[in-house]
């Protein structure tokens, strides 16, 4: 046979797949000599009367590019092939798809089989449209895909006939490329990430060689969806195809709502052909595109794919092959096109990094000050401020690093309003300057996502987002957390901001109200000492405002201070603007009075003004503006006195109009959360027992501030409908029995109302959405809901906790308690998991009983319990009201099911958790202490039941409920969980010191204790950066600072490689660290800290005398190699000055100086030629000096260096 021979390529981009693909020949052909330099090996075989020649992707080197490079060569040796298949493995798109299927690329609507995902570019509005769509199969084949696909459905596939020979003709394959028992299709829920044996131990870039076959042993088997069992399919549709190997379920639903849903499988190859090689790609599903990717499904899915192929060309017609042009003649251009689209695709990684950047700082939080901001700034009167941003004293703060400035002020002096000014001015004045710059607006309103926490994630985020690559310190935090559903601790978070407020040279930080900051959990306190601890490490400039109470003018009493209050002037051109605007004679004839008497009367609160300014206003004659001019309060009681005027002239409008506007305050006053306007519009709009919204009956926006005679704002940025100043606020709860006083019952009759409405007697919706990390898509059913009931959100999730309030159980609630399909409604609303509907994962059947018992309403739970009705019913998974009333800590329920006799205080529901290990889990003392005095929680209390008790309490940092449960019973902090996890491992791991304290006092905890892996209870305190556990652990005597793991690394090794500074210093002063401790990589604290950049760790631990600089790993990559190659200058130098070798050599023959010129790192080369003396001639493995390769990349400067 002749090369000209061969009309059929077939490319593998696996060992794998080729020994599959052999496997399936009718015949194999002798070897035929190739051309010159062509680097592919080819085996030559036939099948079904098609000479086929099958080539392999080189080892290792896998993507389109390489797969065009294979086909290229190809058709330059076998000038006669005609068609192309790209046969192998990929990863399936859930549910349709499944282990062990087959996907064949075939045209579906616009897309011609394959599309390449990471092509594409950004239209307007920021959504991203895919252009690498292919080109279409070649005739021929698709012919032969539409006889097959009949032939399936009238007789079935070949392809266990196939396999069958495959067992009979080669023995060796048939245990790893058939299918067996080790084949288990498991598919885990797209939120839930694989645990890997490593997780909690490094990071992944400390693993060399990552092991594919790692298995899902330590996966929570929970999170598995059920399926039923059902044979091998073949499906035909869209494949996509890239670059990059995705590992991310939530990247895959993302791409395939992106691609309509057409998306049925993912690979890697198949864009490098379709464009300029006939071809169809046919994959072998081996897994499903997630975290829990591995190898046990991939031989048997080549298997498949190849056997697929062997029966397609069953039904191709030679003579039809023939007639088809050569392949080559479309493949000229193949390698240009395939560079062109590896500048696009370095192009759109970068965007869909962006796209995971943002996901990751939406994840520290959701809180965006940029709204609030905008709405402040544009409440401004323009021109007013000056006197801060030119005085001396803020002039001097604005130009010198590390300063605070602490501006107090009485309420109403327009402290928020001004901090925009500022937060705008710094914004203006460094536009083009590496600055960072974060803000913080506390609001009353806000105290749930307002914790230590939450303020200084909100900081991290503001100072991570401008930056032009996302740091690596946010994404090893996101890593840390993302799979295990856990949240960062207040000292995660402040490590990671630590780091990235050294990589900016000035910090600004901007925070207004801290007298709105709750004091809860000493949230105001820590939140400044960490704001402090900033400054003393970071030199950031801090500016705060407050109303002046003792307590925070204390912790500024060494700052720099200006006191805030409305200034004369301000205030007149403030009226003047106001009496212009009103277009009024009668206040224009009057507009120096009441400047004058008005400006006089606020003492520089400007609220006040702009109150006082409304009463006036409302008067219809000159004598009575005058009158109310000559009557003007003043002093501490003048808000109230102007609040109360106010609330006069809303009381003397016509009766509609009163009514209105009592609903409006209430609604604002006493909502749980700050209202949205159209939430507030269906509110208003709800009529009693009448469960149909007339559109009639919805409100204009303006209307609902407009009747509220100025006490209430719409800002138009946000939504947001509220009151104007906290202090209005203050007054309206302060006053509430005389105003509203039956708001509670109000509101819960309206949410009530509402969730009885027709529109929800259909039930909950049945739609699911892909991932509860994922937003719905536009179709989904429950997202429509929402947009055409606003108020249903809150409704469903508050009713109840206005219900509680109320004097007496509106007869509204008991007829919603008793509404079958309107309450399973509300509670896909209650119940699910923000932003995805998920209703899969929303409890059915849950009764009054159930939801009584959750928001802990007494007087409903009384009603709804007759004789005869069990109060032990259980919902679909498997909860009673008993663990409703236990979870969220109602103490009042929990005893009257109790005192009933009829309820198991020890059932488990689905998840396995009994009453008592949600009331452990979140903190409910009282609960947990019930629980216990019933007699009747599981004998096992001192073992594994126990011990998950104390866990559940541990981990989410409840102190007292784990001192009741030590007390309960002879439950060990070293209890151990299949996990390996223990209560004191894990007080450690989330950060919680006081748990630590009160395990300490336990004769039986062992502060040196070593997990499994021999890692310490200080190493884990090390890596995490709690200082203050780690101190508390020396300070025992039995935590042994220089114990290493079964990777040998230390205490000391973590705290360097993270960049814990003070922790490093904590551990070399006992003198026991062993800062020469080298570990399984060969790796010390001095090579981990170099890497990072950590120039004051690495100057720690020089001084020492101990952290030799010169020390290699197992890759001959010294401290200084590292700093050179990350561009970390300072540290560089400090490591030249200890005696580094500036010419010292990694596996690649490469030098310092080789990465510093390669890079760009000017300063770096000076300090390598300067300091270091180094070689500027000497060369890498590949024969290249650092001259050329600064020439390379056009770095003149560097060249000049290096020529001089």
């Amino acid at each position: 046979r002749a090369h000209s021979d061969y009309t059929v390529g077939w490319i593998c981009a696996l060992p794998k797949e080729q020994t599959a693909a052999i496997a399936m020949l009718d015949h194999k052909h002798a070897d035929l000599p190739k051309p010159p330099n062509d680097p592919n090996t080819y085996t030559l075989g036939s099948i079904n009367g098609h000479n086929i020649a099958i080539a392999c992707l080189p080892k290792g080197k896998i993507g389109t590019s390489s797969a065009a490079t294979v086909a290229t060569w190809m058709v330059g040796a076998f000038p006669s092939i005609k068609v192309g298949l790209m046969v192998g493995i990929g990863g399936g798109i859930p549910p349709k798809v499944r282990l062990g299927d087959v996907v064949v690329s075939t045209p579906i609507g616009q897309f011609p089989g394959v599309v390449q995902w990471d092509i594409g570019k950004a239209n307007k509005g920021g959504q991203f449209e895919r252009t690498g769509s292919l080109n279409t199969p070649p005739t021929p084949l698709l012919t032969a895909l539409t006889r097959l696909e009949t032939e399936h459905e009238l007789n079935g596939s070949k392809i266990p006939e196939y396999l069958n020979q495959l067992r009979e003709k080669w023995p060796r394959l048939a245990s790893k490329y058939l299918r067996s028992d080790y084949h288990k299709d498991i598919l885990f829920r797209s939120d839930y990430g694989h645990v890997s044996k490593d997780t909690n131990y490094d990071n992944a870039s400390d693993i060399d060689d990552y092991d594919e076959e790692e298995s899902c042993e330590l996966c929570d088997k929970s999170q598995i969806l059920k399926k039923k069992p059902r044979e091998m399919r073949v499906h035909y549709g869209l494949i996509a195809s890239g670059n990059q190997v995705i590992k991310d379920a939530t990247l895959r639903n993302k791409l395939t709502k992106d691609l309509d849903g057409h998306i049925l499988c993912i690979e890697m190859e198949a864009a490098g052909l379709m464009n300029n090689f006939p071809c169809i790609i046919i994959r072998g599903i081996c897994d499903y595109a997630d975290s829990h990717k591995n190898n046990v499904w991939q031989e048997h899915a080549a298997a498949v794919a190849a056997a697929f192929a062997k029966e397609l060309l069953g039904y191709v017609q030679t003579s039809e092959v023939e007639r088809e042009p050569p392949a080559r003649n479309s493949l000229r251009e193949v390698l240009d096109a395939i560079s062109a689209v590896g500048e696009n695709t370095a192009y759109t990684r970068t965007k869909l990094d962006k796209i995971e950047d943002i996901k990751i700082l939406d994840w520290l939080t959701p809180t965006d000050y940029g709204l609030q901001q905008s709405d402040y700034f544009q409440r401004r009167q323009p021109g007013t401020c000056r006197w801060l941003l030119d005085s001396e004293t803020f002039q001097k703060w604005l130009a010198t690093s590390n300063q605070t400035l602490f501006c107090p002020g009485m309420p109403g002096a327009g402290k928020t309003i001004l901090t925009s000014i500022v937060v705008d001015h710094i914004i203006s004045e460094f536009r083009q300057g590496d600055v960072g710059i974060a803000y913080i607006y506390c609001n009353f309103h806000q105290h749930n996502e307002q914790t230590t926490s939450g303020l200084l994630a909100s900081i991290l985020k503001q100072l991570a987002e401008t930056q032009p690559l996302l740091a690596a310190r946010v994404k090893d935090l996101h890593n840390r957390h993302y799979t295990r559903r856990t949240r960062p601790s207040v000292d995660e978070l402040y490590n990671t901001l630590q780091s990235i407020i050294a990589s900016y040279p000035r910090i600004f930080i901007i925070v207004d109200a801290l007298d709105e900051c709750q004091t809860s959990n000493n949230c105001r306190f820590q939140f400044l000492s960490r704001l402090f601890k900033l400054q003393i490490h970071g030199g950031i400039n801090i500016f705060a405002t407050s109303r002046p109470l003792p307590e925070i003018c204390q912790k500024f009493k060494e700052s720099m201070t200006i006191e805030i209050c409305a200034y004369d002037d301000d205030v007149r051109d403030y009226l003047d603007s106001q009496i212009s605007q009103s277009d009024s004679k009668i206040l224009d004839i009057c507009r120096e009075d009441i400047k004058t008497k008005i400006t006089k009367a606020v003492g520089g609160m400007f609220l006040l003004a702009e109150l006082l300014f409304g009463v006036v206003k409302s008067k219809r004659t000159q004598k009575k503006i005058m009158d109310a001019l000559r009557d003007l309060p003043t002093g501490q009681d003048a808000y109230d006195h102007a609040y109360e005027e106010t609330m006069n002239r809303i009381m003397s409008q016509d009766s509609d109009t009163v009514e209105l506007a009592i609903l409006v305050l209430l609604w604002i006053t006493c909502a749980k959360r700050p209202l949205k306007t159209l939430e507030l519009q269906h509110a208003l709009a709800i009529e009693a027992k009448k469960y149909r919204i007339d559109e009639d009956n919805l409100l204009p926006i303006g209307d609902m501030a407009s009747v509220c005679a100025g006490l209430v704002a719409v800002d138009e940025e946000s939504g947001i409908i509220r009151l104007i100043h906290y202090t209005t606020h203050e007054y309206l709860k302060r006053t509430q029995e005389r105003w509203f006083p039956e708001a509670e019952s109000a509101i819960t009759r309206t949410c009530v109302t509402y969730l009885l409405l027709d529109d929800f007697r259909t039930g909950p919706c049945q739609t699911d959405c892909v991932s509860m990390f994922w937003p719905c898509a536009e179709s989904c059913a429950y997202r429509e809901r929402l947009r055409l009931f606003p108020l249903y959100q809150y409704a469903a999730n508050h009713w109840g906790k206005h219900a509680r309030k109320c004097s007496k159980l509106d007869e509204e609630v008991m007829k919603f308690l008793n509404s079958k399909a309107n309450l399973e409604a509300s509670t896909q609303a209650l119940m699910r998991r923000w932003p995805a509907c998920l209703y899969a994962d929303v409890p059915k059947s849950v009764t009054g009983l159930h939801l009584a018992s959750y928001f802990g309403i007494s007087e409903a739970v009384n009603a709804i319990f007759q004789p005869g009705l069990s109060a032990d019913v259980r919902d679909s998974h498997a909860a009673t009201p008993l663990q409703y009333a236990a979870m969220n800590g109602h103490e009042n329920i929990v005893k009257i099911l109790l005192a009933t006799g009829q309820v198991d205080p020890d059932s488990c529901d689905k998840s396995g958790r009994t009453p008592i290990s949600y009331a452990a889990k979140n903190g409910h003392e009282g609960v947990v202490k019930l629980m216990l005095e019933t007699g009747k929680i599981n004998h096992d209390f001192s073992g594994e039941y126990g011990g998950k008790l104390l866990l559940d309490a541990v981990e989410n940092g409840h102190k007292d409920v784990a001192k009741l449960l030590l007390a309960a019973g002879k439950v060990s902090p070293h209890y151990e969980d299949e996990y390996g996890e223990t209560p004191f491992l894990c007080a450690i791991r989330t950060g919680h010191t006081n748990i630590i304290r009160l395990f300490l006092t336990k004769s039986e905890v062992n502060p040196g204790f070593r997990d499994k892996y021999l890692k310490t209870a200080l190493s884990y305190a090390a890596e995490k950066g709690y200082r203050d556990i780690v101190e508390l652990l020396l300070t025992t005597g039995e935590a042994a600072p220089c114990f290493a793991d079964y990777k040998n690394r230390t205490p000391l090794s973590y705290a360097a490689e993270r960049g814990y500074r003070d922790i490093v210093e904590l551990l070399l002063t006992t003198g026991e660290a062993a800062p020469y401790t080298a570990d399984y990589k060969n790796r010390t604290p001095l090579s981990y800290a170099a890497e990072r950049g950590y120039r004051d760790i690495v100057e720690l631990l020089l001084t020492t005398g101990e952290a030799a600089p010169y020390t290699a790993d197992n890759k001959n990559i010294t401290p200084l190699l590292y700093a050179a190659e990350g561009g970390h200058g300072d540290t560089v130098e400090l490591l030249l000055a200890a005696g580094a070798n500036p010419d010292d050599r990694d596996n690649k023959n490469k030098t310092p100086l080789l990465y510093a010129a390669g890079k760009g790192y000017k300063d770096i080369v000076k300090s390598l030629l300067a300091i270091g003396e180094a070689t500027p001639y000497l060369s890498d493995k590949n024969d290249r000096t650092p001259l050329s390769y600064a020439a390379e990349k056009g770095y003149k400067d560097i060249v000049e260096l290096l020529l001089a």
